[in-house]
């Protein structure tokens, strides 16, 4: 089955507003989510956040950026699908579908992490231990691969979303299986989101925190990541949500009401850019965050003097002046 809309690349290439966009979400999707790794590798910034969950949704996102949105910003430039191969379309819009399936799920598993931190803490340690978080991650994946895997086999079922300058999964002939297996696969990601954001609201919640912040007090920067997370999580719901409602008008009216080629691209791609989005979250609402970017490229630290050393100013700082204290010590 032939894929729509493949008309080479004989006509010369124009830059326009839209591929400054592709460009320039396609750049701070990867910038933004290799420094967040950078955090997470060389500082303790995340100490209260569980870094497979955290490892797993920057790493979705930043797939994104290297292995799907690259690729539109050509198709912008010449208005069409400038790759021969029709398979590659396919492969492309699976790899999209599977990694925003991953994220979602990543993000879901953050605010659970975030919620059984909080209301049950003295079980924490068991309840999300290092293995058990390992192996939900593993089950996050298999199930954002699964998803895609029955058409996958067929390699017929994508098309070349023109207006929006990407390939996606062609639900139109299948629509019974999306319907049924994006229910099954997103509504539980949801629901969790739902469930565990909602126990902010109650006085439950208040009671708890003042229990938590006074007995735990290694963990007091745990409810703001709470928060943060709440806030991730509403933004990427909040963003994808016209696209689907587009699609969904675009699916029941006739051709000659349907909207205008610009909205479909400016609402997929405001989608898309909730994968970059969370930087700009952490860095406005998390001085840890803050500070681990300045430890990772080395700020302050030869200007490391134990005396005026702050516990939370600079980690890194704040560590040696331990290691050497305790070495006066003995």
């Amino acid at each position: 089955m032939a894929l729509k809309y493949m008309n080479g690349t004989n006509q010369p290439a124009i830059f326009t507003h839209m591929t400054f966009t592709t460009i320039f979400v396609t750049l701070a999707i990867v910038i933004s989510n290799c420094l967040i790794l950078l955090v997470i590798s060389w500082t303790k910034a995340f100490k209260n956040v569980n870094k497979w969950f955290l490892l797993s949704s920057t790493i979705s996102d930043l797939l994104l950026g290297l292995f799907v949105t690259p690729f539109s910003i050509f198709n912008s430039l010449y208005n069409s699908w400038v790759f021969a191969n029709d398979i590659f379309c396919c492969i492309e819009a699976y790899v999209a579908a599977a990694l925003l399936i991953a994220g979602l799920y990543s993000l879901a598993w953050l605010q659970v992490d975030h919620y059984v931190a909080i209301r049950k803490p003295d079980r924490y340690k068991y309840v999300m231990s290092p293995t058990r978080s390992a192996c939900w991650i593993g089950f996050v994946w298999l199930v954002s691969i699964s998803f895609c895997m029955p058409p996958l086999f067929s390699l017929r079922r994508a098309r070349y979303y023109r207006e929006a300058f990407i390939c996606i999964i062609e639900a139109k002939q299948q629509r019974a299986y999306f319907m049924t297996a994006g229910l099954l696969v997103a509504g539980p990601a949801i629901s969790a989101l739902f469930y565990t954001s909602f126990y902010m609201f109650t006085k439950a919640y208040k009671k708890q925190l003042k229990f938590y912040n006074q007995v735990f007090v290694d963990r007091a920067s745990r409810p703001l990541n709470y928060k943060i997370n709440l806030i991730n999580s509403t933004i990427f719901i909040v963003c994808w949500l016209p696209w689907c409602l587009l699609r969904v008008h675009h699916a029941v009216v006739s051709r000659d009401k349907r909207a205008s080629p610009e909205f479909h691209f400016y609402f997929l791609w405001l989608g898309i850019s909730t994968a970059f989005v969370k930087f700009i979250v952490y860095v406005c609402k998390s001085k840890e965050f803050r500070d681990g970017l300045r430890e990772s490229f080395n700020v302050h630290a030869d200007n490391c003097d134990c005396p005026r050393c702050e516990p939370h100013h600079n980690i890194a700082c704040a560590d040696a002046c331990n290691e050497s204290t305790k070495f006066v010590q003995v």
